[in-house]
C-alpha cells in the first residue's frame, strides 16, 4: 500500500489545489489591473505553493501531514503505521512530493510574475 489516505482524502486535496490555483490567477490579475510592484505581485507563491501541494498529495496519494505523523486515514479516523519499512517509504515520499511542490509553486509563481508584468492591463480611472 503506497498510500496513506483514501478516496475522500484525494478528492478533498484536489478540490482544494484547483481553488487555490483560480485564487492565485484571479488575484494576480487584480494585482496586476491595480498596477502593484512586482514585489507585492510575488505575494501569489502563497496559494500557489498550498495549489501545488494539495494537487500533488491527490496525483500521489501522500498526505506530508500523515507520513509525517506515521498515520494512515481510513473511513472514520487515523491509525498509526505499523510497518517500520512502509512508515520510512511515506516519510521519503512526502518529501519528495514537499520539494517538488516548492519547485512547481516558485516556477509557476514566476511565469504568473513575469505574465503580469507582459500584460498591460489597466483598471480606467475617471476624473
Amino acid at each position: 500500500m503506497k498510500r496513506n489516505i483514501g478516496p475522500d482524502g484525494i478528492r478533498i486535496r484536489a478540490f482544494v489545489g484547483v481553488l487555490f490555483i483560480v485564487f492565485a490567477m484571479g488575484l494576480t490579475a487584480l494585482l496586476t489591473a491595480g498596477e502593484a510592484p512586482i514585489a507585492l505581485r510575488m505575494v501569489v507563491f502563497v496559494p500557489v505553493l498550498i495549489s501545488t501541494l494539495s494537487l500533488l498529495q491527490a496525483a500521489t496519494g501522500v498526505c506530508v501531514l500523515h507520513a509525517m505523523r506515521g498515520v494512515y486515514s481510513t473511513q472514520m479516523d487515523t491509525e498509526p503505521v505499523e510497518d517500520d519499512h512502509r512508515r520510512r517509504f511515506l516519510v521519503r515520499r512526502s518529501r519528495y512530493v514537499q520539494l517538488l511542490a516548492l519547485g512547481s509553486a516558485l516556477l509557476l509563481t514566476l511565469a504568473l510574475v513575469a505574465l503580469s508584468v507582459l500584460i498591460t492591463w489597466r483598471i480606467p480611472i475617471s476624473g
